[in-house]
């Protein structure tokens, strides 16, 4: 594992993804005409609610919603509460990410079940415990052997708001307060568009891995 290159998700996932705006009543039109089995769910900025940006990937096309008027879309919420369409997160042990789009977290929830999966919670079980959250990268590294790389996701340092790490840090930062918040989905580079869909993206992608080889085969990491 340790001899395998390092690189970065946007690095093994290089390909531009079908981004659409949350905020264009065509996008959940397009959505509710045809609605996924399954959406792999993340957020920027969890730390408040609701999150500066919530990210929702279908197998084809990611969409982006940035938080206005301190809430989330009716649209989200419809899907949050929609038991059909099964939500894959890839949350840390706090469960940042559910929590800060409003979902009740109960002592007894495990997350491994419909309507609302969660791969830390997988990876437990398929893995075994662990006492710190092993993280998308790690997953992703783990359910796709054949990349034949190790992912890492890059770290935000203090003041580090250039290069690789701008991507990250701006989210940081307006969660901080210390830069203006988001006025629309205009207001993110491309770059920054891409970097964020790509997380849920590759949640409901690493998903998909997992559950082939909970049904046919033993994973490990």
């Amino acid at each position: 594992e340790e001899s395998k290159p390092v690189k970065e998700l946007s690095q093994v996932f290089s390909a531009q993804l079908t981004i659409f705006d949350s905020s264009d009543a065509a996008t959940w039109e397009m959505f509710w005409k045809n609605p996924p089995k399954i959406v792999g769910i993340d957020t920027e900025g969890n730390q408040t609610s609701p999150p500066i940006l919530a990210q929702i990937s279908t197998d084809d096309y990611t969409i982006l919603e940035v938080s206005k008027h301190n809430t989330i879309s009716t649209n989200l919420q419809r899907l949050l509460d929609d038991d059909n369409i099964i939500k894959v997160f890839c949350d840390n042990f706090s469960h940042s990410d559910k929590k800060c789009l409003g979902i009740t977290i109960t002592e007894d929830a495990n997350f491994m079940k419909p309507p609302i999966i969660d791969l830390e919670c997988l990876a437990s079980t398929l893995l075994g415990p662990v006492n710190t959250a092993r993280g998308l990268s790690k997953l992703v590294t783990i359910s796709m052997p054949e990349l034949n790389v190790r992912i890492l996701k890059p770290k935000i340092q203090q003041g580090q708001l250039r290069g690789r790490y701008t991507n990250v840090a701006r989210f940081v930062l307006i969660e901080q307060g210390k830069v203006a918040p988001l006025r629309g989905l205009s207001d993110l580079s491309n770059k920054e568009q891409q970097y964020a869909a790509l997380d849920s993206r590759c949640t409901l992608q690493a998903y998909h891995r997992i559950q082939q080889y909970n049904d046919t085969m033993s994973m490990s990491e």
